[in-house]
């Protein structure tokens, strides 16, 4: 798809979001979306900040996300492919749980993905620097 793509779907996610909280009196939606989309919403925001903070180019391609680490671990492409869908799917399935939540514990339902996402980066990091990917 290329950053031009996703950067499109992002807007317009982002933009259906936006509107969606204005539609919603309990801004469901602004909740909804970001959880629907944190998986790939925390591997973009962690690899763009470990390459900043390590001082690379960030505008320079690159095969750092967390997903192509994984595939160049060894792990092919229908199985991170496969990873990924699990994940969506769980996060669709806490979205959908978030609704009946009241307005003030909704957040609490990003708790579980932010720690998973926090560990599952270690691990991928770790296993690539083990095998000098990175």
């Amino acid at each position: 798809m290329g950053d031009v793509g996703s950067a499109f779907l992002g807007f317009t996610f982002a933009t259906l979001a936006v509107i969606g909280s204005n539609l919603d009196l309990g801004r469901l939606s602004f909740y909804i979306v970001p959880m629907l989309l944190f998986h790939f919403i925390f591997d973009t925001t962690f690899t763009f900040s470990r390459r900043l903070l390590r001082g690379e180019k960030v505008y320079l391609p690159h095969r750092t996300h967390l997903y192509q680490l994984l595939n160049r671990l060894g792990y092919s492409h229908r199985v991170v492919s496969f990873f990924y869908y699990a994940v969506t799917v769980a996060q669709g399935f806490a979205a959908f749980v978030s609704i009946g939540l009241p307005a003030e514990r909704r957040l609490l339902v990003f708790i579980p993905f932010l720690v998973f996402n926090i560990v599952y980066a270690r691990w991928v990091i770790g296993r690539a620097k083990a095998m000098q990917l990175i």
